[in-house]
C-alpha cells in the first residue's frame, strides 16, 4: 500500500485565497540532483535529493527533489516545504513541476508534530 505524501499543490489565482494543507517535513539531504533536460525554471538551481525522515530520525518513504535556497549540505536535516505555489513564486514561474523547497537548515532536533501549518 502506497500513500502519495507529497501531493501536488493546487494552482491558484494571483490573490485569491485557499485552504489547504502545507506539510513542512524534516529531511536529510542524501544527495544532489542533475538533470541533462531540466524545464527552464529549474535551470541553474540546485536541487538537492532529500529523505523525509520520521521518528528517531528513521527513513519514511522515497527520496524526493527539493531547490535548496540555503547551500544545504550532504547528510544535513533541513526543513523542507510542500508549499507548490511557493515553490513555483521562488523560480517566477506558474508553470514550473517544483513543488518543495528547503526553507531552513536544523540546527537542533526538532519534533514533526510541532512543523504542521495551514493556510
Amino acid at each position: 500500500h502506497s500513500q502519495n505524501i507529497h501531493p501536488r499543490a493546487p494552482l491558484r489565482a494571483r490573490g485569491q485565497s485557499s485552504h489547504h494543507l502545507i506539510l513542512v517535513i524534516i529531511a536529510r539531504i542524501v544527495g544532489n540532483a542533475i538533470a541533462a533536460h531540466c524545464h527552464r525554471s529549474l535551470s541553474g538551481k540546485t536541487l538537492l535529493l532529500c529523505q523525509q525522515l520520521g521518528d528517531g530520525d528513521v527513513s519514511v518513504g522515497a527520496p524526493f527533489v527539493a531547490i535548496d535556497l540555503f547551500g544545504a549540505g550532504l547528510h544535513e536535516r533541513v526543513l523542507v516545504s510542500t508549499d507548490g505555489l511557493g515553490a513555483r513564486h521562488l523560480v517566477e514561474d506558474d508553470s514550473s513541476p517544483i513543488r518543495m523547497f528547503v526553507q531552513g537548515i536544523v540546527d537542533e532536533p526538532v519534533e514533526a508534530k510541532q512543523l504542521i501549518t495551514s493556510h
